[in-house]
């Protein structure tokens, strides 16, 4: 699976990640194959375990670009973050990542070739729709992948599956309990208040849709991009992804 060439990505990237369902395991991805031939950032604009794969520098935003110059001339890709999250819940580690500008500024500072944003939250669950005050995402952003899991397709509109449930049926005008369906998931990855919320005018946008480990799911991916196709001209293309089964389909807009 090839993920950066089809995201289509060259060798200076801030790409960001929101949504649910393949978020970090999407970045991890992509550090792996950055790693030896480009130097590779990983990190967030909220908070997040830390990668199991990578070593993490940890520093507050005066420090921060020495100490990721530092770190990734010998390792090639690191996770970077501000500092440790006391008491974390869901997991027995957390830190938390860096304000919108501070990676902006690093961005900037060509310190790294790419730098991989985690700029949501989902609580694991498999969909989601932003908050008021989500996504962070920075205003540098070169690429922004919208993710959804194909998990949701057919699960019922609660707190179980979604994370924010409630702003996803105001966005795709659905009740509370309503079937979870591809132009249901169409609608939020196309929305101003979904999928397409805070992104930079002069960023790609890639919806991904992760999960999709059998036929069936593969076919509702399809729909639900077909879906987001006609509501918005921001997508030229959209990924079906399964990792589990390393597989890979690259869907363009008409």
């Amino acid at each position: 699976m090839d993920l950066a060439a089809a995201l289509g990505l060259g060798d200076r990237e801030l790409v960001s990640f929101v949504g649910a369902g393949g978020k970090k395991t999407s970045m991890a991805r992509l550090a792996a194959q950055g790693r030896g031939r480009l130097h590779v950032g990983y990190t967030t604009t909220t908070h997040m375990p830390p990668p199991p794969d990578l070593s993490l520098v940890v520093e507050g935003p005066d420090g921060i670009e020495s100490a990721v110059r530092s770190a990734v001339r010998t390792e090639g890709a690191i996770a970077f973050a501000s500092r440790a999250v006391e008491n974390p819940s869901r997991v027995d580690v957390k830190v938390k990542g860096f304000d919108p500008a501070a990676i902006d500024a690093l961005y900037d500072a060509t310190v790294l070739d790419w730098i991989l944003v985690k700029a949501d939250g989902a609580r694991m669950r498999e969909f989601k729709a932003p908050d008021v005050d989500e996504p962070a995402v920075p205003a540098e952003s070169t690429v922004v992948v919208p993710v959804v899991s194909a998990k949701a397709f057919d699960a019922v509109l609660t707190e179980e599956t979604v994370h924010r449930p409630e702003r996803v049926a105001t966005i795709a005008s659905r009740s509370i309990g309503d079937v979870i369906t591809p132009a249901l998931v169409g609608a939020v990855l196309a929305s101003q208040s979904g999928g397409l919320k805070q992104v930079p005018d002069g960023a790609r946008v890639v919806p991904l849709i992760n999960k999709a480990d059998g036929n069936a799911e593969r076919r509702q991916a399809r729909e639900a991009l077909a879906a987001a196709f006609d509501r918005t001209d921001r997508f030229e293309t959209g990924l079906i992804t399964s990792f589990e089964a390393d597989t890979l389909e690259v869907v363009t807009a008409d």
